[in-house]
Order: structure tokens, then sequence, then C-alpha cells
């Protein structure tokens, strides 16, 4: 059985957390605290990713959260693996620290039908069917947009949700930018620039950095050099254009399993490129249209523990090769009525995938080309207090046949305080692209939940869903359960926030382990503009076999600091320190795959 008790300190930590919240809302009752300014406006802030095109949230009828660039920087983060650790619903796993491997897991869907895109370009590897959300780097992330949930009906192949990672636009002054620096246990270091600026009508955005270590973990150690550019052009009278650019290239250790007698090394390289133009036609009708090239690399290099003798019938090479390319296109059509969003498009790429193993033990070599288009057509009607969205879209896939998923889901504001959700949908996955044909992983979801803030100073957010998933070599499983948000309006200029889900997962009536059953995520924060610090907890009972040997000590306690010594108009200065894991505590799946260990680090920023 696995260990679940929680130590002295770490309850003494969630009796505070508990104290702090019962205490919330007789604190607010006097306050007056321009902290809650904005609490009760959030369901008119716009999303995206949902139906491809900006609209409210209140009129959105799938589970969407979105993390903003406030959040993201409060948490000293690294990357975007470092961010979803906080979200709740999902849940990451994580083969060393920062900018090694992880893998992310949407309500306890297997992590390779999570798809991540950056400004809507599809990060996947083909070859492993897995997004890995440590290859963005945080600080050029201005917010993330999660739909939890098959999303098939808008973005194709998303069967466990979408993370849409929106970069940062060119600021509004001729020459602005942030330098940083940091240093950590273990060698841990990073360091980033960051220019951004607009003159007339070009704006641009750069940032280069490097993101090392000498391994928090036995064969972790990891050296990530990145770039990333925008730039954007306001047309003489209406419309825009843009490009963008990203490159990042990583040596670093993936694994080390003294049970199987055997370590990984590889080196990894990634190159993105986007172009495209929005133009309104009319006053309600916009045309949307952009290109993308992306270019990956990996080399994987296996080796015995005891001896190291490589894994390869040719020593001094790689034991695997892998080359990806994807190259494609979309186009847009967005109207805009007085009560209703109506959103219509079509995609395509042309995908292509060369593994040149030489161990003589894992996939022979191989090429494959493919190419994939997408048709979707999606509505928001609005009548009154209810808005309902019918979305469906066609697939040819051209290695899994035509897939068609339809989606139908609504809306209801009760009241100012109190909103009502319920969505359906079929969606699939595609696995891998490999030398066979792999038949897709087909879902229908359905989910029902409801958002208010009719209790004085909370905002609480609950969601039941039922994903039905089926293969045809494969049968079928369902997975019931529960997510569930709570918020409290910042009072003096302290919050907290906790989230909670809850998924079991059944086929032929028996329970299904290696996929997440409870999650727990705790965080207090505060923030007066001059000094914040966010404390952060997570759990997850990964539901492993027993011989995994896997571990769930009590949660994961994180703190992040930082304390801004020098403001003047756009100059600043700030430093910040984290402590990571801070009662060393041991969670994880499976033991050949551990959890860091406690370490902290230090750094500063200047903004000019």
């Amino acid at each position: 059985m696995p260990n679940l008790s929680i130590s002295y300190r770490q309850r003494a930590f969630v009796m505070f957390l508990c104290l702090v919240a019962c205490l919330v809302p007789f604190l607010a009752w006097g306050a007056d605290d321009e902290d809650t300014l904005g609490f009760y406006n959030d369901w008119q802030e716009e999303a995206s990713t949902a139906s491809r095109s900006p609209k409210p949230l209140s009129q959105t009828a799938e589970n969407v959260t979105v993390v903003t660039s406030t959040e993201i920087e409060a948490l000293n983060a690294h990357t975007l693996a470092d961010v979803l650790d906080t979200i709740p619903g999902i849940q990451v796993q994580h083969n060393g620290g920062p900018g090694v491997t992880a893998y992310t897991y949407i309500q306890s869907i297997n992590f390779i039908f999570t798809q991540v895109y950056v400004d809507g370009v599809s990060i996947t590897n083909l070859s492993s069917g897995f997004s890995d959300v440590s290859l963005i780097p945080a600080r050029i992330i201005d917010r993330i947009e999660i739909v939890k949930g098959a999303a098939s009906s808008a973005w194709g192949q998303s069967l466990g949700g979408v993370i849409n990672v929106i970069t940062k636009s060119p600021a509004q002054r001729v020459l602005g930018g942030v330098a940083g620096a940091s240093i950590g246990s273990r060698a841990t270091t990073g360091d980033s620039l960051e220019l951004t600026g607009t003159s007339g009508r070009t704006g641009y955005y750069l940032s280069g950095g490097f993101l090392g270590s000498s391994g928090l973990l036995s064969n972790t150690q990891d050296a990530i050099n990145n770039a990333y550019g925008k730039l954007t052009f306001e047309l003489p009278k209406h419309g825009s254009l843009w490009g963008t650019f990203f490159y990042s290239h990583a040596n670093m250790g993936d694994l080390f399993a003294p049970a199987y007698d055997l370590k990984e090394l590889g080196s990894k390289s990634y190159l993105l490129g986007s172009i495209g133009l929005r133009y309104p036609l009319t006053d309600k009708l916009e045309m949307e249209a952009s290109a993308h090239h992306t270019y990956n690399r990996d080399d994987e290099s296996y080796f015995d523990i005891s001896d190291g003798a490589p894994w390869t019938l040719q020593p001094g090479l790689p034991t695997a090769i892998i080359k990806e390319l994807q190259s494609g296109g979309s186009i847009k059509l967005t109207w805009r009525g007085d009560n209703n969003l109506l959103v219509a498009g079509s995609e395509y790429n042309h995908l292509e995938e060369y593994n040149n193993s030489i161990d003589g033990s894992t996939v022979s070599p191989f090429g494959q080309r493919v190419d994939r288009w997408g048709l979707f057509l999606n509505d928001t009607v609005i009548i009154g207090p209810v808005a309902v969205t019918p979305g469906v879209r066609l697939d040819h896939t051209q290695t899994a046949g035509d897939q068609f998923s339809p989606a139908l889901g609504a809306t209801w504001q009760l009241s100012d305080s109190t909103l009502l959700r319920a969505y359906t949908a079929r969606g699939y996955g595609l696995s891998i692209l490999g030398p066979t044909d792999t038949p897709p992983v087909k879902i229908w979801t359905t989910q029902v939940g409801a958002e208010s803030k009719a209790v004085p100073y909370l905002w609480l957010k609950g969601t039941l869903f039922r994903n039905q998933t089926w293969n045809d070599s494969v049968g079928q499983q369902v997975a019931l359960g529960t997510e569930f948000e709570v918020r409290t309006t910042p009072v003096y200029h302290t919050s907290l926030a906790a989230g909670y889900t809850f998924t079991e997962t059944t086929k032929a009536g028996y329970e299904v382990n290696d996929l997440p059953r409870h999650t727990v995520q705790l965080a207090l924060r505060y923030d007066d503009k001059t000094y914040r610090g966010v404390l952060t907890g997570r759990h997850i009972f990964w539901n492993a076999q027993p011989s995994e040997n896997g571990s769930y000590d009590g949660l994961i306690w994180d703190l992040h600091l930082g304390a801004t010594l020098y403001r003047h108009e756009d100059n600043s200065l700030e430093v910040f320190f984290s402590g990571h894991n801070l009662f060393n505590g041991s969670q994880y799946e499976t033991n050949i795959i551990p959890n860091t260990p406690r370490w902290y680090e230090g750094g500063i920023k200047v903004g000019f």
C-alpha cells in the first residue's frame, strides 16, 4: 500500500492555510483593499483557445483556465512545466530539475494526448506523441490558456485537452527590456535577456537565455540555450502582420535506472518559425492566415551504468537519431454579429519523420511522410443569459482515416454571481507516427460545472466529468471524476487558493492503474507590488502498480519570494528566492524516476 502519511510540519502548514481561509471573510468585512478590484469581473475576461477566437469566459462552455504573466512571474518559474505544477486538474511528472523532460496529464488522461501549442503552432513530438512542456521558457509567456477535456472540434487530435501558450507582444515604447540571472543548488543557473519596443508601425520582442544544472538527480544534468523573437507590423489602414522564431538546443541526461543498469544521455534541438496576417474584411468579418515550419532533432544514447558500455552497434554514434519536420498553414474567418460569434477555418500540415536506430534492439530505421488537413466550424449564439456553443470538425489524418468531431455546449448566467456550464463532445487522439499505422484512440467527454461568487469574498468552481475512451485494438475505459477550485478575494494583498481533482478510471469493471487518482494543489499568495511571496503545496497520488514502488509522502511545498528594491518609471531592480520541496518529501509514480530533493535558488532582475 502507498504511504499517504503527512508529517507533523506538513499538517501544521495545512491547518494554517485552512485557518487563513476561515479568517478571510471576517478580515475582508472591514477592508478597503484595491486588490479586490476586478475579482468580480473575471468572467468578462476573454480567452481564444476554446473557439479559436476571443470571447468572454462567461460564454465559454468548456472547462478553461487562464494563467497570466503576473502569476507566472510570481512563481520564479524557469519553464512552462513549473507553472503547470500549480494548475488544478493538471498533473506533471518530472524527470529531473528545471529544463529536464516533463510529462503532462490533464484530468488523468495519458500525457500523449495532451496537445501543447505556442501561438497556435503544435510542439508535439511525432515519434513519441507527447509535448515537452519543459521546452518552453517561462519568460516569453504572456498568458496560458488551458482547455481541460476533449477539444477536437476546434483543434483536431486533442483528446485530453489543449495548452495554448500565448507569447509576449512588443511593448509600446522605443526600447525596454529585462535582464536576469539566478544560481542555485547543484550549479543550477539561469541567465536571460529580453528586449522589446515599438517604432512607428513596427514592434519587436526578442529574448535569449541559458538554463543549466549539474543535476538535481543522478544523470539529469542539462545545458539549454534558447532564443525567441517576434516582429509585428501594423498595416497602414487596418490589419497586422507578424512573424515569430524560436530555437532551443539542449544537452541533458534523461534517465538513470539502476534496476536496469541503464542511463540515457541526449542532445535535443528544436526550431519553430511562423508568419501570419490578420485583416478585417468588414466591420464584422475578419480574416486570419498563417504558415509555420518546425524542425525537431533528438539524438539518444544509452549506456550501462556498471561498466559504461554504450548500447550501440557502432561505438561513438548515438543509439538513435530522430528527425521530425512539420510544415503547414491555416486560414480562418471570424464573424462577430450582435448575438453570435461564428468561426470557420481550415488547416493543412505536412509531416516528416526519420528514425535511424542503430542498436539493433529498438525501432528499425524508417522514414515517413504524411499530409493531414482539417475543416472546422463553431458558433456562439447568445440568447439572453444563455450562450449556446455548437462546433464540428472533420480531419483527414492519412494514417488513421477520417475523423469527425462534433461538440455542443452551453453557459447560463443565473445571476451576476453564478454561472452554469455544460459541454459534451467527441474527440480523438493519435499516439505516434511510426512505421505502421496506429488506430486512433477516441473519446466521448461530458462535463457539467458551476462557478459562483455568491459567498462573500470567495470564488468557487466545481466540475463533474465523464471521459469514455476506446480503441478498436485495446477496448474501452471510463473515467469518472470531479474537479473543485476555491480562491479568496485578496485581503491586505493576501489570498488563498486550493484545488482538488479526483478521477476513477475503470476498464471492464476493474480499476486502471498508472493514472493519477487524487491531485491536491494549495497556494498562499502575497503581493503588495513591492514584496511578493507564493507558498504552494501539491500532492499527486499516481495510483501506480505496487511493483513500481511509488511514493506518496504528503505534499511537496515550494516557496517563492521576491522584492522590488528600486522602481522608477520603466526602470526597476528586483531580487528573488525560491526554496523547492522544503520538507524534502518523496512523491513519485515509480522509483526509477523519483522527484527532486530539497533545493534552493536565488537571483536578480533588472528592468529598463
